[in-house]
């Protein structure tokens, strides 16, 4: 399917403002997406735009590109769907569960990587789940658009595709890679760099503490829980963090973020369709998708007592365990020895 910058402008151009709609806790391909989406908007329509998403911006990195990009958000809790005459939603679909839009109305535009709803209805539907990056598909139409990628834009775009496939890794194809090399090009080096490498808070270390103690292991997949986390970010973060050990295939991290109960399943192996096996895990106690290698979902804990919530992760974790070894035994050993696991929190000795 090729772009078509007339469709998307026609759909989004009239009177009014338009509001770009992203996922709850919004990571950079969104955030990204939607702001390529303002750009186009502002170009081809002349129309004026505001992004608004529910939750928090919390990894450090996204505060920087949120920060760098100089985003302002709007918090979708406080905004009254009827005034807005055109709605976009952006690296999400209607009726998924992780985004703000009233389930009773159909947006306007759609632009989307994930697999496709067979609900989503809107006067525009863009979505391609062959794609790595959301960000590469509005990329393309800023291209299409002959529209100039200003450089801070450009390098947003870039980290947005990078960060979403692993640097071309992950679940991408050749639109991502061709769309990355061309937009490196005219990018703010500096400021992707500035992207990449934040300062990090203690929480990041807290967090990442807690992750190794925590850590437990059946064969090559690795499980932890984070209990309450300061942002549902550091969930992801975790998760592909840990898929990093030596000789694991699979990493399933869950933590409780107001009242929920995130999770984020990560695998090595590129054919393995981790958004459905992720859906299997949850049944119906919650809602969860994503793409061939990384998922992430969401599962209410509200209504359970404090036994119920304790017990969750450790039953979602088995499941995963059998539905991908296809055996009884969901024996759990510690990722790290004792010794190890004691070594995180030690203080190190100070030299005199």
């Amino acid at each position: 399917m090729g772009c078509d910058p007339d469709k998307l402008a026609k759909a989004i151009g009239g009177p009014g403002r338009l509001l770009i709609v992203t996922h709850d806790n919004p990571d950079p391909d969104a955030l990204v997406t939607a702001a390529a989406l303002a750009r186009f908007a502002s170009a081809t329509a002349d129309v004026k735009s505001r992004i608004c998403c529910e939750g928090v911006v919390g990894r450090a990195e996204n505060r920087a590109l949120k920060r760098e990009l100089r985003l302002k958000l709007m918090d979708a809790t406080r905004v009254s769907w009827k005034r807005w005459p055109k709605i976009a939603l952006v690296d999400c679909q209607p009726g998924t569960g992780n985004n703000a839009f009233p389930e009773k109305r159909a947006p306007d535009v759609v632009l989307d990587h994930h697999p496709l709803r067979k609900s989503t209805r809107a006067r525009m539907t863009d979505v391609r789940s062959d794609y790595g990056a959301c960000a590469t598909l509005m990329a393309e139409y800023l291209q299409a658009a002959s529209i100039s990628v200003p450089s801070d834009l450009a390098a947003g775009l870039c980290y947005a595709i990078a960060s979403e496939t692993q640097d071309l890794s992950r679940d991408a194809g050749a639109a991502d890679a061709e769309a990355y090399m061309r937009l490196y090009q005219q990018a703010d080096k500096k400021m992707l760099s500035r992207i990449m490498h934040p300062q990090l808070q203690q929480e990041y270390f807290s967090t990442l503490a807690r992750a190794l103690r925590a850590a437990m292991t059946h064969g090559n997949i690795v499980i932890a829980h984070l209990d309450e986390v300061t942002h549902p970010d550091s969930v992801g973060l975790v998760a592909d963090l840990l898929l990093q050990r030596i000789r694991i295939t699979w990493s399933l991290v869950t933590g409780v973020w107001k009242g929920d109960l995130y999770i984020s399943l990560r695998t090595e192996r590129g054919d393995a369709h981790a958004g459905r096996i992720l859906r299997r895990v949850l049944g119906a106690r919650g809602s969860g998708g994503g793409h061939s290698a990384m998922a992430g979902g969401r599962a209410t804990l509200k209504g359970l007592d404090a036994q119920k919530k304790r017990e969750l992760p450790g039953q979602l974790a088995q499941r995963l365990i059998r539905i991908v070894t296809r055996r009884k035994d969901a024996s759990l050993k510690p990722l790290l020895d004792d010794g190890a696991a004691a070594s995180v929190c030690k203080p190190l000795k100070r030299d005199v």
